[in-house]
């Protein structure tokens, strides 16, 4: 046998569109909890905007607190500072409940520093959708691999497989939501 007669897997994902041994998966790779509203920091751009204001009063610091938008639970790492303003950051704990186009303020210095959320999709959903695991029956919200608008599932069972692409959950009754790679 050749040595390269199997396809070895690779971490780029390539379209079945028409070609039935272009990687389709069968089995999961990785799984990870799903969390409603949280920043995708995969995303290109990490999840967020560049700041919109870089405030004053700001020193470099880990894990600075913030206000605003839906959610909680977001805090940034203020990486460089020039004379108070800051002029890089990056998202140190990525929250839960935001929503794409939630003004963030960051609470410390003078906590005028603001910039905005841009994505919430489920991380590294970017080019290929994720299958869902239900931990504990109800309903769910989801937007398609295909980004259309929402679509409900409703009487989902506990220990349920649903095997749709899918790249975030908007709403859910449904519990331990899991996706699988």
């Amino acid at each position: 046998m050749a040595k390269n007669q199997f396809n070895a897997w690779e971490p780029v994902l390539d379209g079945l569109e028409g070609n039935f041994q272009a990687e389709p998966r069968v089995f999961a790779h990785d799984a990870k909890a799903i969390v409603i509203g949280a920043i995708n920091t995969s995303a290109g751009d990490g999840g967020v905007s560049e700041l919109i204001s870089g405030g004053t009063g700001y020193a470099v610091s880990s894990g600075a607190a913030t206000t605003g938008g839906a959610g909680t639970g977001l805090t940034v790492n203020i990486l460089t500072v020039d004379t108070g303003v800051i002029t890089s950051f990056e998202v140190s704990a990525v929250g839960s409940g935001y929503v794409v186009g939630n003004t963030i303020t960051i609470s410390t210095g003078g906590a005028n520093a603001t910039f905005t959320i841009t994505n919430i999709d489920i991380p590294n959903t970017q080019k290929r959708g994720c299958c869902v695991y239900v931990g504990a029956g109800g309903n769910m919200s989801v937007i398609m691999e295909s980004g259309s608008s929402a679509i409900q599932f409703t009487g989902l069972s506990s220990g349920t497989f649903l095997p749709i692409l899918i790249k975030r959950v908007t709403a859910a009754t449904a519990t331990d939501l899991i996706a699988l790679y």
